[in-house]
């Protein structure tokens, strides 16, 4: 029985591996067959690779951050304009523009970690620097005053204002410093021969100019404009002084570099094609000055023309200007500003590296493509 057990397995086998044989041969007959169900275990694994779970790709989750403008002026344009282009959602940025009464009050919101940029114009933040604080330049926007002094119809000189009252938004910023200018160009000593007196803002300097509380006030595009409409008028162009000055730009802090390089890089990318659409796209910026301002068409259209041409391009600060601004405003009250080179106040590397890398040409040259913006 020991010897006859695996002759009889085999029997067994091989009877099984007839039937099997047979019940194969029939299944491929029935499944050639047209509309032949077909086996649970055929589908079996097409059905395993259909249901295989696949990874969702998300973009990434967008940079938010603040941005904020010292004055509604043409010269602070640029951030708005990449934001109502679009520019910096390009380059993965969640940007919420505010507006910051002065150029004082904005540097004590960045110092303070509520905002990450801020567009003004010099001395505040080259004082704040001097002073200790962590902020730099890392543009210079508008190289070159656009400020006039406005007056009332009863003032028909500068001389005219000798004893009267007249407006900047506040003490120490770059309208003060160009009123003293102003006033020193006629002859008159801004200390002694006037009042000064602090508005608060350049809307309100309009204001105070049409009620009689000042006499005279310095102001900018679109706001001198306004002004022209009620009735006042240009006393002097203080783009006849020949005077460089970091009229606009943008700035952050030295921490926030360091601890966001990446960011920095792509806000300055959406800056610098913001500058970029100012300088060329007529229409755009006229719509776009025309809604941060809150005037007519027709003054953000007068606004866009003065500043057309002071839209520096690439945008790089201007040592020269920080130059003016330490003689003419910093060392006056703090003489050991004349120690710093003007190098210190700004950081152009990120512009040098978008330059370099080719960027700010391929920018420019989108103007001069058939359909460009130009």
């Amino acid at each position: 029985m020991a010897q006859g057990a695996p002759q009889q397995a085999g029997r067994g086998v091989g009877g099984w591996g007839v039937a099997a044989s047979v019940l194969a041969s029939l299944a491929l007959l029935l499944g050639c067959t047209p509309g032949a169900a077909t086996s649970p275990a055929a589908t079996a694994p097409t059905t395993v690779a259909a249901s295989a779970p696949t990874t969702p790709t998300t973009a990434p989750t967008p940079v938010h951050i603040r941005v904020a403008y010292a004055t509604p002026s043409g010269g602070f344009a640029a951030p708005w304009m990449a934001k109502e282009a679009g520019l910096f959602e390009r380059y993965g940025l969640d940007v919420e523009l505010t507006y910051i009464a002065s150029g004082p009050t904005l540097l004590q919101s960045m110092l303070s970690g509520e905002i990450q940029f801020g567009e003004l114009a010099a001395p505040a933040s080259m004082n704040a620097y001097v002073e200790g604080g962590d902020v730099v330049w890392l543009t210079g926007t508008v190289n070159r005053p656009v400020l006039l002094v406005v007056a009332r119809p009863e003032i028909r000189s500068m001389q005219d204002l000798r004893g009267r009252a007249v407006g900047v938004t506040r003490i120490g910023t770059t309208t003060h410093i160009f009123m003293k200018l102003a006033l020193r160009s006629a002859g008159l000593d801004p200390e002694h021969d006037v009042q000064v007196l602090q508005t608060g803002g350049t809307p309100e300097t309009v204001a105070a100019l049409q009620s009689g509380g000042i006499y005279a006030g310095v102001g900018g595009p679109p706001s001198h404009l306004r002004a022209l409409e009620a009735g006042m008028h240009v006393l002097a162009d203080l783009a006849d002084l020949g005077i460089a000055w970091p009229f606009g730009g943008s700035i952050t802090t030295r921490r926030f570099i360091a601890e966001q390089p990446e960011t920095v890089r792509n806000y300055l990318k959406a800056y610098v094609e913001g500058v970029h659409l100012l300088r060329t796209d007529r229409e755009r910026a006229v719509q776009v000055i025309a809604q941060y301002t809150n005037v007519a068409p027709a003054i953000a259209e007068q606004t866009w023309e003065l500043f057309r041409d002071r839209y520096t391009w690439p945008p790089y600060p201007d040592s020269e200007a920080m130059k003016t601004v330490v003689e003419e405003d910093l060392a006056l009250s703090n003489p050991r500003a004349r120690d710093i080179p003007p190098e210190a106040f700004f950081d152009d590397r990120f512009l040098r590296e978008l330059e370099a890398s080719g960027f700010i040409q391929q920018v420019a040259a989108r103007s001069r493509a058939p359909g460009g913006s130009q």
